[in-house]
Parts: structure tokens; C-alpha cells; sequence
């Protein structure tokens, strides 16, 4: 196997602004916490230490696609 073939290609370089991979790394673990507690938002923001004011916020900017897999309460 060649050097080439080991290396992941480059990703596009306004992916790789650091606000946009802060957002989706945010984001992603956002989704890992409220797939945990079964979409309770309540308990989601207890563990992620904002309120559920602010996880209704982040949730609403990331948009509807955030919730995908998740049950609302």
C-alpha cells in the first residue's frame, strides 16, 4: 500500500474554521446527551451544566435537523 493510499484526503479548508468545529463538536455532543437521557432536555441541561433555556437556544441556531433521533419533551 502506498503513502497516498494510508492518507485521509484534505478536508475543505472553511471546515476546518475553528467556530465551525467548535459548533459541531458542540453540537455532536449536545445529541450524545440527549440521546442518553432518552430526549429529557431537562436532565440533558442539568448534565451539560447550562439551563434549558440555553439548550433550547443552542438547539434551536443548530435547527431541525439537531433533533434528528431525539424525542422532544
Amino acid at each position: 500500500m502506498s503513502r497516498k493510499d494510508q492518507l485521509p484526503s484534505p478536508p475543505l479548508l472553511d471546515d476546518q474554521r475553528l467556530d465551525r468545529v467548535r459548533a459541531a463538536a458542540e453540537l455532536e455532543h449536545i445529541l450524545a446527551i440527549l440521546r442518553l437521557t432518552r430526549g429529557n432536555r431537562a436532565r440533558a441541561a442539568r448534565i451539560l451544566g447550562i439551563s434549558r433555556k440555553t439548550l433550547w437556544k443552542k438547539l434551536k441556531l443548530l435547527g431541525p435537523s439537531s433533533a434528528c433521533g431525539v424525542t422532544p419533551r
